[in-house]
């Protein structure tokens, strides 16, 4: 971190860049102009009095630039909770973060600015972008318990998550702590950073480790109103409940969501309850009640056609052995509505699962266009279902070396789940 002499010094040579003026017409009666180019570089750390006659010099009043600087700061802020939020920025709030370099003087202040600008480029889903600016700026990092670190980390988190690298996020806080680089920032940004943790270790199938994050954010938000997020916490604390097969927990968590869903209007929108009843759909798919499911994912298509839960739905339908309602559906939206690849294989894999006849190569050429992706993406719980599926399929067909190989596929799915989950 840059000691606030070494601030004044950039300071100094900022406004004479901006007047254009040489060294030579600043120093004169004051100092020498290498002198002052040592001062103005942080090299040495000159008597007050010096930084003084310079800033006279210079037109600069310190108590004023400090106060605009402040004030300029101030502004950041209220924008990086409106970005924590998701709430939407005002035209002139995006100008305001878009001409960081010209508002700021102070170093330090253009690179908290600097961060606050990446999280809007990672809300806007320009990733490159924000990525490299995060990558520009790492090196000036001092990581202590200041708010230039905890912006970084906190950032960095989300951009992790923008890149689907949620290994890499779960392992960076295992491994470094970086939470407690955090403790001085509000409850709400702490709050946000361990959700994204959670998320993160969720997505890597360490479940524990998820739902002891999730636990510190609730703590964080326990006086904080902030309904949007809460609701987050509980769909997000319902899905890891359920993943631990702790299905009672799980629907408590969705259900109180469901409540607070119902009682605040400001964050009532149909996508909310969509997601929300898809969760609970889900819920009831993992326990085998697939009829509570299949009315449940058609709540969540009721409020909002989300294509998530219709492939769920699909699924859920061929569990039930509903071919009926499966077949609608599949009418209903065909392979050119979806564009996820993981939605566009299954619903592949269950239009082919209708057929009433199979052949080895057609279900060799979906296994080999579908697995491998559901490998690479660590899907593991979407081999656990249709590598069995594919494998009765080979069997029917006296194809037991296929079979064999779909069955140790899921058997590989299992081991890696159990292999993190234990982490």
């Amino acid at each position: 971190m840059e000691t606030l002499e070494q601030q004044w010094g950039k300071l100094i040579k900022y406004t004479r860049q901006q007047k254009k003026l040489k060294q030579d017409d600043v120093a004169f009666g004051i100092c020498t102009p290498s002198y002052l180019s040592r001062i103005e570089n942080g090299i040495v750390i000159a008597e007050y009095a010096l930084y003084e006659q310079l800033f006279n010099r210079l037109s600069i009043s310190l108590t004023e630039t400090m106060q605009q600087e402040q004030h300029f700061l101030q502004a950041y802020e209220v924008i990086y909770e409106k970005l924590l939020s998701n709430d939407s920025l005002s035209d002139e709030e995006i100008k305001l973060l878009q001409a960081y370099e010209q508002t700021f003087q102070l170093f330090d202040h253009q690179l908290i600015a600097k961060l606050i600008y990446c999280r809007y480029l990672l809300s806007i889903k320009q990733d490159i972008m924000a990525r490299s600016l995060l990558n520009e700026l790492e090196p000036f990092i001092p990581y202590n318990t200041d708010r230039m670190t905890s912006l970084y980390i906190a950032i960095t988190a989300f951009a992790h998550l923008s890149f689907l690298e949620f290994q890499q996020l779960a392992d960076r806080e295992h491994n470094n702590f970086n939470a407690q680089l955090l403790i001085r920032a509000s409850d709400f940004e702490q709050a946000n950073y361990h959700y994204h943790v959670a998320f993160a270790n969720h997505r890597s199938y360490q479940f524990q480790k998820a739902l002891d994050h999730i636990e510190l954010a609730t703590n964080h938000i326990r006086h904080i109103f902030k309904p949007l997020f809460q609701l987050k916490l509980y769909s997000m604390k319902g899905v890891i409940f359920n993943d631990l097969n702790r299905f009672t927990e799980a629907l408590n968590e969705y259900n109180a969501g469901l409540n607070l869903l119902n009682h605040v209007t400001s964050i009532q929108t149909p996508m909310q309850f969509s997601s929300i009843y898809n969760n609970i759909a889900y819920c009831y798919e993992c326990q085998k009640d697939f009829e509570k499911a299949c009315n449940h994912y058609a709540l969540a298509q009721h409020y909002e056609h989300d294509l998530h839960s219709v492939i769920n739905w699909m699924r859920t339908c061929y569990q039930l052995q509903d071919f009926t309602e499966l077949n609608q559906l599949l009418n209903k939206y065909d392979k050119a509505q979806f564009s996820v690849p993981h939605h566009l294989h299954q619903r592949a894999l269950l239009a082919y699962a209708c057929e009433k006849e199979y052949s080895i190569s057609d279900l060799k050429q979906l296994e080999e266009q579908a697995f491998p992706h559901f490998e690479q993406q660590q899907y593991f719980a979407l081999t656990l279902f249709y590598a069995p599926l594919w494998a009765g399929f080979y069997e029917k067909l006296h194809a037991y070396k296929q079979a064999s190989n779909c069955y140790q596929l899921a058997l590989q799915a299992s081991e890696k789940i159990r292999e993190r989950m234990s982490r």
